[in-house]
């Protein structure tokens, strides 16, 4: 398998981009919904700035260093458990009285805090390696 391939290059690079745009696009969004009518709980939003850290996770050169590829794999599997157990037992006390659970904690909400969580880890597994 060849490693190296150049002709995903541009691809990688455009992913910066891309997560740049969805993330500024949704915070400012989100500060405007906050000021203008005192909203900060936009579900859509919220997904869009999820999304936008997704592609700045994932940005950069193709990945042809193991040891980077291994420590994103490694910090996304870790906010992926901090948050699903987190976003269980939240979820269980929030809507513990509801036979429906409405009110809980959303996708949006669980993507937004794993890939949050995903970046912190990131970072301290980078630095101590």
């Amino acid at each position: 398998m060849k490693v190296n391939n150049q002709s995903l290059a541009p691809w990688f690079k455009g992913n910066f981009y891309l997560g740049l745009a969805l993330s500024l696009l949704a915070l400012t969004t989100l500060i405007f919904e906050i000021v203008k009518n005192g909203n900060w709980f936009v579900e859509s939003l919220i997904g869009h700035l999820g999304m936008g850290l997704l592609f700045l996770y994932f940005s950069g050169k193709p990945m042809v260093d193991e040891r980077i590829r291994y420590l994103k794999l490694k910090g996304l599997a870790i906010g992926f458990v901090i948050t699903s157990i987190s976003a269980s037992i939240l979820n269980y006390i929030i809507t513990y009285p509801d036979g429906t659970q409405s009110n809980g904690i959303s996708s949006y909400w669980f993507t937004l805090t794993c890939l949050l969580i995903a970046f912190i880890s990131f970072g301290i597994l980078k630095s101590k390696e």
